[in-house]
C-alpha cells in the first residue's frame, strides 16, 4: 500500500457521476431492475462505488433512502442477477475496497446529494 489519500472533491465527484449512470445511463437497466425488485427506486439511491469485472459481474455499495449502506454483487454475464445483498452496520470496514463510501454517506447526511 502506497498510504495514498484521494481528495475528498474527486471522492464525491465518483459518487455523483456513479449515482448519475445509476439513474439514467442504459447499461445499469439491470441494475435499476434489482433495486427496484428489492424496494429500492433507484431514482433515490445513492452508487458509492462500484467494480465491474470483465466477465460483466459488479460489486458495489448503494446506499438506500432509508439510510442503509448496503453491498451488493451480481452473478457473471449480462442480466445483473443477484448473488450477494448485505446491509453494513460498520461501512468503514468498506473502505479498503470502495474509497469514497465513508464520503457518500456523508454527502447523504448533509444533504449534498439525494
Amino acid at each position: 500500500m502506497t498510504g495514498r489519500r484521494i481528495p475528498e472533491d474527486l471522492l464525491q465527484l465518483e459518487v455523483r457521476e456513479l449515482t448519475g449512470l445509476l439513474r439514467h445511463d442504459r447499461s445499469f437497466t439491470g441494475l435499476r431492475d434489482m433495486l427496484a425488485a428489492r424496494g429500492v427506486p433507484a431514482s433515490a439511491a445513492i452508487l458509492a462505488g462500484l467494480i465491474s469485472g470483465v466477465d460483466l459481474s459488479r460489486y458495489g455499495v448503494i446506499l438506500t433512502p432509508g439510510r442503509e449502506c448496503v453491498v451488493f454483487e451480481t452473478a457473471p454475464g449480462p442480466g445483473d442477477s443477484l448473488v450477494r445483498w448485505e446491509v453494513i452496520d460498520q461501512p468503514e470496514t468498506l473502505s479498503g475496497d470502495f474509497d469514497a463510501v465513508l464520503v457518500g454517506i456523508a454527502m447523504v447526511r448533509d444533504g449534498r446529494i439525494s
